[in-house]
Order: structure tokens, then sequence, then C-alpha cells
């Protein structure tokens, strides 16, 4: 699957237009300030409802605009044709559409376009808190599963519902219904994410080799219940403590992973380079992941060569050449074959 074109109004700073794309390569390029970073969001916007630089809504309107509207269609090697579109107003919210009917959830309509984006900040996955590279791994699961995307969903629910009863110092008997449903989502989300895992950590390995190759590095999943622990019994044994603190300390929500370069965390010892290409390899890994799966993906990349040598650059490109559409954005084009878009205040023109 491929993106064809889009279409949008009233986003950011994009001038309403339409583009068509190249179903291989296609480079944005244009002075800093420009939009470049805008299409690419306005892409994964389309892609999965959601930006990747905010969960405002309203951040993404244009200057006095009233409503943005991002509008595509994908097709297929097979000339199989797909349409979506996303349309936000302050008043109406948000609402989605695929193939001309209306998508109730964000969970239901999100994945249909499979995006893998690459920014340039995207070491914080590696030397940021926990909760980046929780997103990182269920935002990478959900992109080949819509049961886990709500399965992760209803576990948010159902937390949010414990801790409020924490806070109001609930009974044992109403907090136990509770621990009960959350016992049983955070099973499968336990099962969902090592299964991802397994299959995720071989192309891990992969790639750092090709970027890492003079140092020994390997992941490390750091569960927050163990899989020998009841998590319906660490649930009834915190009760007490939580209450003291309103909220609930231990499960999946709480999960990690580390990256270890010569059995050291990389998040402490790397370099800023190191943390650089590590990430690299954790976002191709995650891109290789979805094509083994049977889903060709999309590799959204904002400017991220800009601080790789030369060698690194090559060796990046050649590896997404052929796997799958690619958009760059960078201040100048790279040497990649490819349909070149030049971005100016908004306005996107093929040159």
């Amino acid at each position: 699957m491929w993106l064809a074109e889009i279409s949008v109004s009233g986003f950011r700073n994009l001038a309403e237009q339409g583009l068509e794309f190249d179903p291989r390569a296609n480079i944005i390029f244009g002075p800093n300030g420009s939009g470049k970073t805008n299409l690419l969001e306005a892409i994964t916007v389309l892609a999965s409802g959601r930006s990747f630089r905010t969960i405002q809504d309203d951040q993404l309107l244009g200057f006095e605009a009233p409503h943005f509207r991002i509008a595509g269609k994908a097709r297929s090697s097979k000339d199989k044709e797909w349409s979506a579109r996303v349309y936000f107003s302050p008043a109406e919210r948000k609402h989605y559409f695929f193939d001309r009917r209306e998508i109730a959830k964000r969970s239901l309509y999100a994945g249909w376009l499979p995006v893998s984006v690459f920014l340039l900040d995207d070491r914080r996955i590696v030397a940021g808190p926990p909760a980046y590279r929780r997103t990182f791994i269920d935002e990478a699961v959900a992109k080949l599963s819509h049961a886990y995307r709500w399965m992760l969903s209803e576990f948010r629910r159902v937390l949010a519902h414990r801790n409020a009863l924490l806070r109001r110092r609930g009974g044992d008997d109403e907090l136990s219904v509770w621990d009960k449903r959350l016992a049983e989502l955070a099973g499968e989300i336990r099962e969902r994410r090592l299964e991802y895992w397994q299959n995720f950590n071989g192309h891990f390995e992969q790639m750092s080799r090709r970027f890492l190759p003079a140092d020994e590095i390997r992941l490390e999943y750091l569960p927050n219940v163990g899989g020998k622990e009841n998590y319906l019994e660490v649930l009834a044994r915190s009760r007490e403590a939580e209450r003291q603190i309103g909220y609930t300390r231990r499960g999946p929500h709480r999960d990690d992973f580390r990256i270890l370069l010569n059995s050291r965390p990389l998040r402490v010892f790397g370099s800023y380079g190191e943390h650089r290409l590590a990430a690299l390899a954790l976002a191709l890994a995650e891109a290789e992941t979805a094509l083994a799966s049977g889903r060709r993906p999309i590799y959204l990349m904002d400017d991220v060569a800009a601080e790789l040598d030369n060698d690194n650059t090559h060796l990046l490109f050649d590896l997404i050449r052929s796997k799958g559409q690619l958009f760059y954005a960078s201040a100048r084009p790279p040497a990649v074959e490819g349909r070149r878009f030049h971005v100016r205040q908004g306005k996107i023109r093929p040159v």
C-alpha cells in the first residue's frame, strides 16, 4: 500500500492544496519553517488520526482557520484503492471517515495506513523517560492489531476508574470488581507485547549491527509485573498503600525496556551519536517488523540524516530502498531518486 494523493485545508501553515505522490520516494525540501514537517504531520494525522508533535488538536489549526480537513487516497500494486478523511473543528471535535463511512473512534480508524515516523529528536526514545518507550512499543503493536489498540484503550479506562476509586478510598469489594477486569486486560496486553517483542528484537539486532558494528548491543524488556507474579494478587496486596497515594503503582502501564551497549545501559553510558544511531535502529526495526507481517510501511523522515556521516546516510537510504514508500523532508534535497516537492510559506509544488 502507498499514499497516492492528499489534500489539506486549514492545517498549520499549509495552503489549501492537493498533491499526488510517487509510490517509491518523495523528497520535500525548502527553507526552515516553510511547512515541510507540517506535511509529514498531515500524513500522520491522515494515517492515525493523531499528530506526532502534539495531542492538542487546536494547535493543528491554521491561523484563523475554523477547521482543518485532510483527505487522501492510497493504492496497492493490484490497483485497489482506499480513501480516508479526518475533519476537526473546535465546535464539532474530530471526525474520521474511511471509504466514505464515518468511524466512531480513533482506535478503530488508526493504522489503516502503516506509517513509520523518523524524527531528528528520536533519541528521546533511548535517553528519555519510560513513557516514550512504552508509547513506541504500544504504537508499533497497534499498527498490526486493531484489537490491541482497543485493549489498550479499555485498560486505560479501567485504570482511570480504579485510580479514582483509590483516591476516594473505596472499599475492597468495589475495588475487587475493577481489579479483576484490570488483571484480565493486563494479561492480554502482556501477551501481545511479548509476542511482538520476540519478532521485533531480531530485527533490532540486525539493524544495530549495521549502524553500530563495533559494539555489542542488545535489548532487554523490563516488565513491571513479572511473568510468575499473579497480577490480581499484586493488586490486592497493594491496595492499602495505593489508597494513600491515590494511584495504581504496578502493571503494564509501568513497563519499560532498555538498550545495553557492551553490557551497560546505553541511556546512561552512551554518547549523543550512539543514542541517535540506536534510535534509528529502533525505528527501522519497527518498520521491518511491519514489513515481515505483510504490511509495506510508509517511511516519514524529518531530516534524520542531518547528523549522520556519509557512510550511515548511504546505509540508511540503501536499507529503505525498495522496502516501502519514502517521504523525506530536509532543507536541502538528498541525493536520492524520487519526486521532488519544493515548500515555501506553506505552498508545495512539484519540481
